[in-house]
């Protein structure tokens, strides 16, 4: 469907489809606007569509972005700024995204040492003396990951980014 219908019709398909859509998982606000307009629902019918799914409660951004960073936090894949880039991705902004963050940091008890170390562990990067070029990416990955710096530098030292530096 890749017309701008209007009226009543095109209110019924476009929630349909959200509904569809978030029976498979909750989304944001964002999300749903980006999948009516890659079907090419009017504005004036996404505005009717996401106020409608407001109002029956099955758009709170808020608690979106809580529930996702808590799940983020739990995988322990991410440091603190990769799932504000993740909460970003999800069209969550600012103070919004960094509210939900430390909310959910503080329910799922996350401990940033902990879980770069774990991360770590699964690529074989802990528990050894690492070599110079392993601790620089090492600390390329805890940096991808969204890690602070203090964090990195807790468990490797003062990793070179660079791994042509040579350590003599």
């Amino acid at each position: 469907m890749t017309t701008e219908a209007e009226g009543p019709e095109a209110v019924k398909q476009a929630t349909d489809m959200c509904l569809r859509l978030l029976a498979m998982r909750a989304r944001s606000r964002h999300e749903l606007t980006l999948a009516l307009k890659r079907k090419g629902f009017s504005a004036e019918v996404q505005a009717q569509v996401l106020e409608k799914l407001q109002g029956y409660g099955y758009i709170d951004d808020a608690s979106f972005a809580r529930d996702r960073a808590a799940s983020l936090l739990r995988r322990g894949r991410l440091g603190p700024e990769g799932v504000l880039q993740k909460l970003e991705a999800h069209g969550l902004k600012g103070e919004e995204a960094r509210a939900a963050l430390a909310t959910a940091s503080g329910a799922v008890a996350f401990e940033p040492l902990e879980a770069a170390r774990k991360v770590l562990e699964q690529r074989r990067l802990w528990g050894r003396e690492l070599a110079p070029k392993e601790r620089a990416r090492a600390g390329r990955l805890l940096h991808s990951r969204g890690f602070s710096e203090d964090v990195i530098h807790r468990l490797l030292g003062e990793p070179s980014l660079d791994p042509s530096e040579r350590d003599d």
